[in-house]
């Protein structure tokens, strides 16, 4: 396990609610590839029952 310090520089909300499997799955992958082209890393994610966070750190 990775014990390096990170700081966390933001989270992106993903509203999930009344979404179908399918069309989380692709704003999830479109989250991913934002996020990555941005020089960053996901270093968690959270879910509630209508939205996903994903806690960013620089990578």
């Amino acid at each position: 396990m990775d014990r390096t310090i990170k700081k966390i520089t933001g989270v992106k909300v993903i509203n999930i609610s009344e979404e179908s499997a399918e069309a989380i799955e692709k704003m999830v992958d479109k989250a991913i590839r934002e996020v990555r082209s941005k020089g960053l890393e996901i270093l968690d994610i959270q879910t509630t029952g209508d939205n996903l966070f994903l806690i960013l750190v620089e990578d």
